[in-house]
């Protein structure tokens, strides 16, 4: 697919509907920011927003991906053409996609197994996994998380990505606030603070663990 072209197709259509990239983004359930990036062909619509992007438009997916109006007579052609190039391209997504993902969850790990083994050194490996997983503070922050989407009111994959980004990071700020006031209010030991307030500190590693996760799964869904 030429990228160039189908970014300008959409920004031409939309001007000739009268929309906004907002408007146009509310009817197929994506920012404006990823309105901006097709136009301005910085990416293409995700297969996911094609068909409600076309309706929209008032055009065929076949135009779509050829980037321009096809009168009868090469539309039949465009069609084949567009439908090899998109399982070629699929193809090659498929393998680039599987591979990237082995690398970076090797890498993560392996960065996780050192971090580990030099904080506890390599007979403590055990031990250091089970100070990193306190479940309570787990089933807290994703009952916090779920709960402010559904309060949110969304309901589609973008919109619910988006509210669990952005209360991701506060969510872990308040329950570590607040399990560090309950600490020091019920400390009787002063040797037990530090431990205690490590815990505590979890929620945020817990948090920004989920922001970064979310995070990459909008960047690999295009919004």
């Amino acid at each position: 697919m030429n990228q160039d072209r189908i970014g300008v197709f959409i920004s031409e259509l939309r001007k000739e509907q009268g929309l906004t990239q907002k408007e146009l983004a509310d009817k197929i359930g994506v920012s404006d920011k990823t309105i901006s990036k097709w136009e301005t062909c910085r990416g293409i619509p995700d297969m996911t927003y094609m068909e409600s992007l076309c309706t929209s438009l008032g055009i065929t997916m076949n135009e779509l991906i050829s980037g321009e109006r096809l009168s009868d007579e090469t539309y039949s052609k465009k069609a084949e053409e567009n439908i090899m190039t998109l399982m070629n391209e699929n193809e090659n997504n498929k393998r680039g996609n599987i591979m990237a993902t082995v690398i970076g969850i090797v890498l993560l790990v392996a960065a996780f197994f050192i971090m580990i083994a030099f904080g506890y050194g390599p007979g403590n490996v055990l031990s250091g996994f089970l100070f990193y997983l306190d479940l309570p503070t787990l089933i807290i922050l994703a009952l916090m998380s779920f709960g402010c989407v559904f309060v949110s009111g969304k309901r589609d994959r973008t919109s619910v990505l988006e509210v669990l980004r952005k209360v991701a990071l506060p969510n872990g700020v308040i329950v570590t606030f607040i399990t560090v006031v309950l600490i020091i209010a019920n400390l009787g030991d002063l040797t037990a603070l530090g431990p205690n307030l490590a815990v505590a500190i979890l929620s945020i590693i817990y948090s920004f663990i989920e922001y970064l996760i979310v995070t990459l799964i909008q960047i690999r869904g295009g919004n």
